[in-house]
């Protein structure tokens, strides 16, 4: 069968979020057995624009992720400063400027910390919610 992009990234997704995937061969292994055919190369691409992310339980999404690797959040008005695990700030403030919420001027990543920039003291609170939450 000939999936749409669209129906194989969300074949992906969901087999993302059911934990049951650790590797590029796995994923291409499990779209087989639903019918669908894609290259690594294609399941590579996906990965990409779906924001997956490998960690040592397998594939995960990135907004998935960000509730648990934010360790803690001080509001400093008008900024707030994010820390998370070594290595891992980029990956929680590209959730927060591909969520664009609009009292947040951007961000500044390091290894473990983040500054965001607010535009307005009640955006700190729309910021809480969305890495507490992650979507």
């Amino acid at each position: 069968m000939t999936a749409t992009k669209a129906e194989r990234q969300s074949a992906i997704l969901e087999l993302v979020n059911r934990g049951s995937v650790h590797t590029q061969h796995e994923i291409a292994a499990a779209l087989a057995r639903r019918g669908v055919r894609a290259t690594q190369a294609t399941i590579s691409r996906d990965i990409q624009e779906l924001g997956l992310v490998r960690s040592g339980s397998g594939y995960r999404s990135s907004a998935g992720l960000v509730s648990e690797l934010v360790l803690s959040i001080e509001v400093v008005e008008p900024m707030v400063v994010i820390r998370t695990p070594p290595g891992t700030a980029n990956l929680v403030a590209r959730r927060i400027d591909e969520a664009a919420l609009p009292g947040i001027a951007g961000t500044v990543a390091g290894d473990d910390t983040i500054i965001a920039v607010l535009r307005k003291r009640s955006a700190g609170r729309a910021l809480k919610e969305l890495l507490a939450n992650g979507s």
